[in-house]
Parts: structure tokens; C-alpha cells; sequence
């Protein structure tokens, strides 16, 4: 039975997608059959993918099919790697968020349940929001990975997520745990950024990841030609901490 983890932060800019698609990418690259469920409008993870212009109009089968019930199963297979399926958004999705009610927020649980089992892993990439989409996806994939911009600014909204994370486990989905928090956009240099990785590291403590992502143009200039830097530029230093942040999933997963 698959994994089910979720990336959710509301707050946007701090890596969100980038980790969720390399994430699906790293796992796939080492044998795992994937499925990246892009379960935000803004169908970032989908453009990320390389489906920037496939989508609106479109025959494909979304995320909101998904969720509705709506048609027969049908991802999009072998997405740049072999064995790395994805579920596409378009702006159907936000009409969705809007017929969800507190009271179907199981929805995409009861959906994912039927397919698990073709999957090792299902990943579910979030709007930069709490609202009901989020809720639905960390429900229904319940390892949550918090990628944290190693800013100031982003520390409240990450522990306004990790509050969350905490009020649903108590009342939605006892499995579901904070899987852990990962520093994106590090720098190595000044007062500032080693005060800000401290007081992370300290707030999170042992669930903070090990690995920490730097900050660098190679990820944007890579996701803007719809390939992930682990493909696009493998050797490069944020690639290999892709991988080693890979790695500390998989053991979390298996601990």
C-alpha cells in the first residue's frame, strides 16, 4: 500500500512544489511507482512537470475528477520518468474547493483508498493556503513535509501549519503527523541566516530534516523549462540534497 505524503505550507515562495515534484522525481529515479496528485489551481506542479500548455481545455483526467468520483481513473503515465504518474489541476479544482464542505473533507481519502495500491508513494502538492483543498489532501495523505524558507517572514505561517497539522490529527485522521520540516532556500552566509536556521532547527528540534535546500537560480531557471533540477542539472549541489532529502524520507517512512 502506497505512502501518502503531503507538502503543505501557506505560505507561498518557500519551495513548496519544487520539493513535491523532485520528491516524486528522487523516488521514482530509485523504482518506486509514483503518483504526484497536483491539488493546487494554480497547477504549479503540473507546469513544473511540463504540462504548461496541455492543460486548460483539455480531455486530461484531473485532480478534480479525483476527487468528485467523476470518470475512470487515468493519470498521466511515465511523466519524464519511468513510473512517475500525475494527476494534473486546472482551475476546475478551485470550483471544487468551493463545493467541499467540512463535511466531505474525507473526500480525497475515499478516492485515494481505490487506487492506492498501484502506488509505493502518492504525493500531494498544496496551494499556499490552509483552506479546505489542504485539509483534504492532508487527511487524505497523511506524512506532511513543511518546507520552510529559511526566512524571518516564514516562520509564523509554518507554525500556523503545524498547528493545523496538530487540531486534524486530533479531530480528522489520528495518523496523520508533521513527517517533518525542511529549510529551503539556505544560505551559508551572514548573521542573519545562521540566527534564522537556529531558531528553525530549534522549533522543530528532531523533526526538523537534516538536509537543508540552497538557495539558487538553477531550481527556478529549471522548473521554468518544466524539468526538475534532479534532470535537468543532476549534478548540481541543490539536485544532491534533493536526493539526500529523499533518503531521510524514506527512513522516517520506515522508522
Amino acid at each position: 500500500m502506497a505512502r501518502r505524503i503531503s507538502v503543505v505550507n501557506q505560505k507561498g515562495g518557500v519551495g513548496k512544489t519544487t520539493t513535491a515534484v523532485n520528491l516524486g522525481v528522487a523516488l521514482a529515479l530509485r523504482g518506486s511507482r509514483v503518483l504526484v496528485v497536483d491539488y493546487d489551481p494554480q497547477a504549479n506542479a503540473s507546469n513544473f512537470l511540463g504540462f504548461v500548455s496541455r492543460l486548460e481545455g483539455s480531455p486530461l483526467y484531473t485532480a478534480a475528477d479525483l476527487t468528485l468520483a467523476r470518470g475512470c481513473f487515468q493519470p498521466i503515465t511515465d511523466v519524464l520518468v519511468r513510473g512517475l504518474d500525475l494527476l494534473p489541476a486546472t482551475n476546475l479544482l478551485a470550483s471544487v474547493e468551493s463545493r467541499l464542505a467540512s463535511s466531505h473533507s474525507h473526500s480525497l481519502k475515499r478516492a485515494l483508498d481505490r487506487i492506492a495500491h498501484r502506488y509505493d508513494f502518492i504525493l500531494a502538492d498544496c496551494a499556499p493556503t490552509l483552506g479546505t483543498l489542504a485539509i483534504n489532501a492532508m487527511i487524505a495523505c497523511p506524512d506532511v513535509v513543511l518546507p520552510v524558507r529559511l526566512e524571518p517572514a516564514s516562520i509564523p505561517g509554518a507554525l500556523r501549519t503545524q498547528a493545523t497539522i496538530e487540531a486534524l490529527r486530533r479531530t480528522a485522521n489520528p495518523s496523520l503527523r508533521l513527517l517533518g520540516a525542511l529549510g529551503t532556500f539556505h544560505k551559508e552566509t551572514g548573521v542573519m541566516a545562521r540566527q534564522v536556521c537556529e531558531h528553525v532547527a530549534r522549533i522543530f528540534g528532531p523533526l526538523m530534516f537534516e538536509t537543508r535546500i540552497h538557495q539558487s537560480d538553477s531550481v527556478g531557471r529549471a522548473a521554468g523549462k518544466g524539468v526538475p533540477i534532479l534532470l535537468d542539472a543532476p549534478k548540481r549541489r541543490e539536485a544532491v540534497e534533493y536526493q539526500l532529502f529523499t533518503e531521510e524520507v524514506i527512513a522516517r517512512g520506515s522508522a
